[in-house]
């Protein structure tokens, strides 16, 4: 596989835009995955996966902690609802706010759909020596919070 021809464009100063690429090469690789074997696409495995990891939540934490876009969310969920594998009701503490939860269909298909995801991440990081991961990882980590912290 050849790199996008726009990688080296901007020289070594702009490894941001490297990021970026290499996020929309996976994003690619995974949306085209997901659909041909599920029919589920990337922002519907992505709620999916937030509800089944972290609990039920409503569509703002969500798109809070996967930097989704609201809209996508709720076109994710209502395609999800149609699935049987999430259901969204009213929070009891709020009637405004809806709060999305897995079925035991939605947990069933994700555990099936997480392991495969792993190992598609397995080989991706195959591509750095073992002993060099968990120094990747810090790295990416480092610029995650210098990101932030400039938001």
């Amino acid at each position: 596989m050849t790199l996008p021809t726009t990688w080296h464009l901007f020289g070594a100063d702009h490894m941001p835009y490297q990021l970026l690429l290499l996020a929309k090469m996976i994003d690619r690789v995974s949306a085209r995955q997901l659909t041909s074997t599920y029919g589920m696409s990337l922002a519907e495995w992505r709620v999916l996966a937030f509800v089944c990891s972290a609990g039920p939540a409503s569509a703002s934490e969500i798109g809070a902690a996967g930097e989704i876009d609201r809209a996508e969310i709720s076109r994710a969920v209502t395609k999800l609802m149609d699935g049987g594998l999430v259901t969204r009701e009213q929070a009891e503490d709020n009637r405004r706010r809806l709060i999305i939860t897995a079925t035991s269909l939605g947990e069933e298909e994700y555990r099936k759909i997480r392991d495969e995801r792993r190992a598609y991440f397995h080989s991706l990081m195959a591509a750095i020596p073992a002993d060099e991961q968990e120094r990747f990882a810090q790295h990416l980590e480092a610029l995650a919070k210098a990101a932030g912290s400039l938001r």
